[in-house]
């Protein structure tokens, strides 16, 4: 008997099988993509190069002067002087209210252009109430409490402020003072072992161009999110733990060291203040995770304003303001980030301290009121 007619429709049925498989597996990924691109949001490409730091022997790091990079996907300049935005001189311009921003990542404006961050929306709010601000933002990301006094100290006073605003994030509690600077300028925590400075792939003009193809897919990059979270619930890694120590109030050696430093820094300011004739006030940013849950035993911010208070500080926590406005995270902060807020989170962070500015009638530059006083 003759098979080969068989064997051929049978190859003929296998292949017929396999481009209906393939075909069926095309069009489910192609519908799960459009799925993908209405329920998830789209998130920032990383463009080459981002932000490269210097060594610095009193604030164990710096950011290079005179660098143009970028923080996700918005570009940055960087000043002579190290911080981002416009030179300052150091001599304030008559009748001009000048706020000083200390603070990391957040006050920086990670993820979002010069004209969006809260330092600039607070000079535009406080303009079109028809006052004249300069706002001068010495953020620099991963920064903690101390090396922002630190500055303050020896080089942010130099430019005369009317306010300087602390800007608090959870995090700001952390020792900085394993961090280190990679010779090729990338800035690496001292958890990352010996091994960290090495050349990483992922970091070059080519691994960053891989990553941004990637998330071109929603459906694939949604699914590497939710691997991974997944992974931080099963084997957190040191900076989740850290966080949950600080949200649940378990108070470990390392949380309680990091209030202490924060304490000192905090009385620093304080006394600074006093003897530099500005005002002080600190600022606390929410984290996303606490709009979303509830953390009754949480050491932040509540430990915070106890510090401001008992240095006769002025407060203002924002989370009651987000609260309100917060749809979601995408809402207020940049898509897939833990801690940054977006363009709307921002402004929305300027304009209550403007009005705190304002409600409080101190939005005068000294020229135009009397000698500061502490206020509660």
């Amino acid at each position: 008997m003759d098979y080969s007619g068989g064997e051929a429709r049978g190859r003929t049925g296998v292949g017929q099988n396999l481009v209906l498989l393939a075909c069926s597996i095309g069009l489910t990924l192609v519908a799960g993509e459009v799925v993908a691109r209405v329920v998830l949001a789209s998130p920032l490409p990383w463009l080459y190069p981002q932000l490269r730091y210097q060594t610095d022997p009193e604030l164990v790091f710096t950011l290079i002067p005179n660098q143009v990079a970028f923080t996700a996907d918005k570009p940055v300049h960087i000043n002579s002087r190290g911080l981002r935005g416009p030179e300052f001189a150091l001599t304030p311009k008559p009748d001009y209210l000048r706020l000083l921003w200390l603070g990391d990542s957040i006050v920086f404006g990670f993820g979002v252009t010069d004209e969006e961050v809260v330092t600039r929306r607070a000079e535009i709010r406080l303009e079109q109430t028809g006052l004249k601000a300069d706002a001068i933002n010495t953020g620099v990301p991963a920064f903690n409490t101390e090396q922002e006094v630190a500055f303050l100290a020896r080089d942010g006073i130099q430019y005369h402020p009317d306010w300087t605003i602390l800007g608090f994030c959870w995090n700001d509690i952390n020792d900085q003072l394993g961090a280190r600077v990679c010779p090729d300028g990338l800035l690496i925590s001292a958890t990352a072992g010996e091994r960290g400075c090495e050349s990483v792939f992922l970091e070059s003009p080519r691994g960053y161009a891989i990553r941004n193809f990637v998330k071109r897919f929603r459906l694939a990059y949604g699914a590497m999110e939710s691997v991974r979270a997944l992974h931080e619930m099963i084997s957190p890694d040191d900076h989740t733990l850290f966080r949950s120590e600080v949200l649940e109030g378990l108070g470990t050696g390392r949380v309680r060291a990091g209030w202490t430093r924060v304490e000192a820094a905090v009385h620093r300011l304080a006394a600074l203040g006093d003897k530099m004739g500005f005002r002080t006030l600190i600022v606390a940013f929410p984290l996303p995770l606490s709009l979303e849950r509830s953390f009754p035993r949480s050491e932040y911010p509540s430990r915070l304003r106890e510090i401001a208070r008992h240095e006769g500080l002025p407060f203002l926590d924002l989370e009651p303001s987000f609260r309100t406005a917060y749809h979601g995270h995408d809402s207020l902060f940049i898509p897939f980030d833990g801690d940054h807020p977006s363009a709307a989170g921002h402004d929305l962070a300027a304009r209550e301290v403007v009005a705190f500015l304002l409600a409080h009638g101190q939005a005068l530059p000294k020229s135009a009121r009397e000698a500061p006083k502490r206020h509660q």
